[in-house]
C-alpha cells in the first residue's frame, strides 16, 4: 500500500519511480552469477566474512524465477480483501510454504473493525440523470478482470450517507485548493466536491472536505496523473485505464487499540479513540470515465489553468443546482477476523532482524502487495535450503506476513504493540517490502544507519538482463554488472539533457508513511528499511492490478523478482550474521545535523520566531563527534572480539537501541503513536516525510511556543543519544 509522487497516487502510501536489480535463478548448489567482486564486509571479522560470502553465493543461486511466478499465480487467484476467507486461504498457504522451508510457524488472529461496503451508488441527477459506474469494464484477453467477487469501489472508514447537492470541482482537494475556491468566492459547505488522486493520502482529502463543511466527497483518478497522459493505458501498457477505480482506506491514523477477541466489547476508551478518527464525510472513489459526465458538466468559472486534468475539455469550477449528484452508501461496520502469518528460523543469539511484507489487497493485489509476498515466500524457501546444509544465522530471523494493512497497518501495528517489549529487548532491524516488483528501478528508502549496508548489497547482486518491462525502456548503453550499476545508470539516464551524471552514490529514500515500517521505526523505534523494485504502476488498487496485468506489463520473466529476493536474502543474512551489527550511526548523525541546520536557514519568519536553535545545534554536533567516535571504538571491539565478546555485545546493543535513543515517549504534536523525533509521515500529506516532525509542524503552522518546546525534546533526545554512544567501552 504505497506510492510516491509522480506515477501514481497510492493506497496508503505514494508510489515511486525507481531502479531495478539482479538476475538468473540457479539450483541449489550451481554456479552463481557473476558479478563484481564484493567490498569488503562492513561488521564482519575476516574468517566471518568469508565465510558468509560462501553462503550469500549458494543464497543467490536459490531463487527460480518458475517459484515466483507460482507463488504469485497461487495468491492472485482469487480478490482477498483483509478479514474475508480468500485472505485466510492466502494466510494457510503462506504458513504452508514457511513450513515445509523448515521455519517454526504459527498463525495469529486478531479482531478488528474492518468496513466492508453493502451500497455504493453515484449517480449525476442534473442536468441529465446518469448512472456513474462503480467497478471496473472487462478487459479482452485478462479473465480475472470479468470476475465480480472483488469489492466495488469503495473508501474504508467513509460513512454511510444519502447526499444529493450540488458538485464543485476542488483540484487535489489540499488546503491550498480550498484557499483558491475561497477567494473566487465559491463555498463548498452543503456541496460535493470532486477532487483527483495525487499529492497527498486520501484520508487527507476526506478530511480536508469535512473541515470545509461539504456533504460529500468524491476521489477521481484523472488521466493526467495515472492514466492515457502518462503513458499507454492497460492492456497497451502499464497506465489507468478508463474504468480503473481506485480503493482504499480513508482512516487517518494507526489502529488505536489493542487487538480484541471476536465479540469481544469494545471498551471505551477504545471506542472514543475510534470515534474521534473516523472520517464523517460520506466518501467514495471514482474512475475517470465515471467522473467525465460530471467534470463536463460542471459550469461556471473555468478552473484554474494548474487544475485542468487530462480529459478532453476545459474544467470548471461548479458549484452551481444546474450540476447535481447523488451519493448512497451504506457500509458494514464489523469487526472481522484477520490473521497475522509469522515464521522464524532460530539463531544463536536471542537478537532478532524481522523481514516483513502484507499480504491483504483491496483485488488481486498482482503487484500490491503480492509482488512482495512472492519474494517473502522465495526467501523463505532459499534460507530453508541453506539452514539445511548447515547455515545458521548468528540472529534470530522472522519472517513476518501482516494482515489488514490496507486498512490502517493493522495486522503490524498490532504485533508491534503486543510485542514492544520483546522488540526493545532483542531486534535489532526491520525490513519491509510492501510493492516488492513492479518494474526496473531499484527503490530503497531507509534511515541513515542503513544505507551503507543496502550501497554494499546492491555491489553484491548481478543486474539483470536490461530489457525493456512494460513502458519502461533501459537507458541507452547501459550495461552494468551489478544492481548499484543498473541503479547509477538509470539516474544518470534521468538526468536533464546536456547535464553532466550526477556525482556520489544514488540517493536513497527516506521514510515517510504508508506501510508496515511505520509501527516499528515510528512506534518501536528499530532501524528500518523499505525495499521495492519500482516503474509506472496505473492500476495501483483497481480491479487490474491482477496476475495477467502483471506477467505482460510489469516482469514479464520474473527477473526483478528473482533480484528484489537476492537483495532482500543479502540483506537479511548481513544483518542476522555480521559480529557488528552493520549499522553506521555516524551516517545518521550527520543527517541530522544537515537537516537541523536546513530547517533553521528555511525558518519561516514571524512575530516571536526567535528560537533557541544554538543548543540544539550543539546537541547535533556533539551526537556526530560522539558517534565517529563509538564507530572508532566499535572497530577496535570487532578487531579483539574474540578477547573481549562481551565488549562486543555491549556495542551491539548501543547500535540496536540507537533509534530508540531518538525516541519521545509521549509522541508527536498530537500523534502520541508516532514517538520518532527525527522522520515521521507528513501531516497534511501522509505519505510523505517530514525531516525533525514536531519542530517542522509548529514552524508551519507558525506556532512559535510549540516550536520552541519541540525544539527542547530534540535537543534533549540528542543529548540522550549522545551520552548512550560516549558510554559504551
Amino acid at each position: 500500500m504505497h506510492q510516491t509522487a509522480s506515477i501514481v497516487p497510492r493506497g496508503r502510501r505514494p508510489l515511486r519511480l525507481l531502479l531495478p536489480a539482479g538476475v538468473l535463478a540457479g539450483l541449489l548448489m550451481a554456479q552463481a552469477p557473476t558479478a563484481a567482486p564484493p567490498p569488503a564486509m562492513y561488521g564482519f571479522l575476516p574468517a566471518a566474512a568469508a565465510r558468509e560470502l560462501q553462503w550469500e553465493r549458494q543464497m543467490q543461486a536459490l531463487p527460480q524465477a518458475a517459484s515466483l511466478r507460482a507463488s504469485l499465480e497461487r495468491l492472485t487467484a482469487q480478490p482477498h480483501g483483509a478479514g474475508t476467507a480468500a485472505d485466510h486461504a492466502t494466510a494457510l498457504y503462506v504458513a504452508s510454504v514457511f513450513r515445509r522451508a523448515g521455519l517454526s510457524t504459527r498463525i495469529v488472529r486478531y479482531s478488528a473493525l474492518l468496513p466492508q461496503p453493502l451500497e455504493v451508488r453515484i449517480e449525476l441527477v442534473q442536468p441529465h440523470p446518469q448512472p456513474l459506474a462503480n467497478y471496473e469494464a472487462p478487459i479482452p484477453g485478462d479473465r480475472f478482470s470479468a470476475m465480480k467477487n472483488a469489492f466495488v469501489g469503495f473508501n474504508a472508514y467513509s460513512p454511510s450517507g444519502d447526499v444529493t447537492a450540488p458538485v464543485v470541482y476542488a483540484n487535489y482537494g489540499l488546503e491550498d485548493d480550498y484557499a483558491e475556491l475561497k477567494r473566487d468566492g465559491i463555498s463548498v459547505r452543503g456541496k460535493i466536491v470532486l477532487v483527483r488522486y495525487g499529492r497527498s493520502y486520501r484520508g487527507i482529502k476526506s478530511e480536508l472536505a469535512a473541515l470545509h463543511g461539504a456533504a460529500g466527497c468524491l476521489i477521481y483518478s484523472d488521466p493526467n496523473d495515472d492514466g492515457f497522459h502518462a503513458g499507454n493505458a492497460y492492456p497497451a501498457g502499464s497506465y489507468r485505464p478508463p474504468t480503473g477505480i481506485q480503493r482504499g482506506s480513508i482512516l487517518n491514523n494507526n489502529y488505536p487499540g489493542a487487538p480484541l477477541k471476536p465479540g469481544e466489547p469494545l471498551p471505551a476508551g477504545e471506542a472514543a479513540a475510534w470515534k474521534a478518527a473516523l472520517p464523517t464525510v460520506p466518501t467514495a472513489p471514482l474512475s475517470y470515465s465515471a467522473a467525465e459526465p460530471i467534470l463536463a458538466a460542471l459550469a461556471g468559472r473555468p478552473a484554474p489553468r494548474a487544475w485542468q486534468g487530462g480529459l478532453p475539455f476545459t474544467y470548471h469550477l461548479g458549484g452551481s443546482p444546474q450540476v447535481q449528484v447523488h451519493m448512497r452508501l451504506r457500509m458494514d461496520f464489523s469487526y472481522r477476523t484477520i490473521w497475522d502469518v509469522i515464521g522464524q528460523l532460530d539463531g544463536r543469539q536471542p537478537e532478532l532482524v524481522l523481514v516483513g511484507n502484507h499480504r491483504d489487497a483491496w483485488t488481486f493485489g498482482a503487484v500490491d502487495p503480492n509482488s512482495g509476498t512472492m519474494v517473502l515466500l522465495e526467501l523463505a524457501r532459499a534460507l530453508g535450503k541453506l539452514h539445511a546444509l548447515g547455515w545458521q544465522p548468528r540472529r534470530t530471523l522472522r519472517l513476518c506476513s501482516w494482515d489488514a494493512e490496507e486498512y490502517a497497518l493493522i495486522g503490524s501495528t498490532d504485533y508491534a504493540e503486543r510485542h514492544l517489549a520483546e522488540l526493545h529487548k532483542s531486534a535489532v532491524a526491520y525490513i519491509n517490502m510492501d510493492e516488492g516488483d513492479f518494474g526496473p528501478y531499484f527503490s530503497p528508502g531507509a534511515v541513515p544507519s542503513m544505507r551503507r549496508l543496502i550501497y554494499a548489497v546492491a555491489r553484491a547482486v548481478p543486474a539483470p538482463p536490461v530489457t525493456p518491462t512494460g513502458s519502461v525502456m533501459p537507458p541507452p548503453g547501459c550495461q552494468p554488472q551489478t544492481v548499484y550499476d543498473l541503479w547509477q545508470c538509470q539516474r544518470a539516464a534521468g538526468a536533464p539533457a546536456g547535464a553532466s551524471a550526477p556525482a556520489g552514490p544514488p540517493p536513497i529514500g527516506v521514510l515517510g508513511g504508508g506501510s508496515d515500517f511505520e509501527p516499528f521505526l515510528d512506534y518501536a523505534g528499530l532501524a528500518s528499511a523499505d525495499i521495492s523494485f519500482a516503474g509506472p504502476y496505473g492500476v495501483y488498487h483497481s480491479l487490474y492490478d491482477d496476475f495477467h496485468y502483471f506477467r505482460t506489463q510489469e516482469d514479464p520473466h520474473f527477473d526483478y523478482a528473482v533480484a528484489c529476493t537476492r537483495v532482500m536474502g543479502l540483506l537479511a543474512m548481513r544483518l542476522a550474521g555480521a559480529n557488528l551489527l552493520p549499522l553506521d550511526v555516524n551516517a545518521y548523525a550527520t543527517a541530522i545535523g544537515r537537516n537541523l541546520i536546513q530547517m533553521h536557514q528555511k525558518q519561516p519568519p514571524g512575530p516571536g520566531a526567535q528560537l533557541n536553535w544554538a543548543q540544539t545545534e550543539a546537541a547535533a554536533t556533539r551526537l556526530e563527534t560522539a558517534a565517529r567516535d563509538f564507530s572508532r571504538r566499535a572497530q577496535a571491539a570487532l578487531a579483539n572480539a574474540g578477547q573481549h565478546p562481551k565488549r562486543l555485545a555491549r556495542f551491539n546493543t548501543a547500535l540496536a537501541d540507537f533509534e530508540q535513543t531518538l525516541q519521545r515517549e509521549r509522541g508527536l504534536p498530537g500523534r502520541p503513536f508516532y514517538r520518532n523525533l527525527i522522520y515521521a509521515p507528513e501531516i497534511t500529506r501522509g505519505y510523505a516525510t517530514a525531516r525533525l516532525p514536531g519542530v517542522s509542524q509548529m514552524l508551519e503552522q507558525k506556532n512559535w511556543l510549540g516550536a520552541s518546546v519541540q525544539l527542547r525534546y530534540l535537543y534533549e533526545a540528542l543529548q540522550r543519544a549522545a551520552i548512550r554512544l560516549q558510554t559504551v567501552r
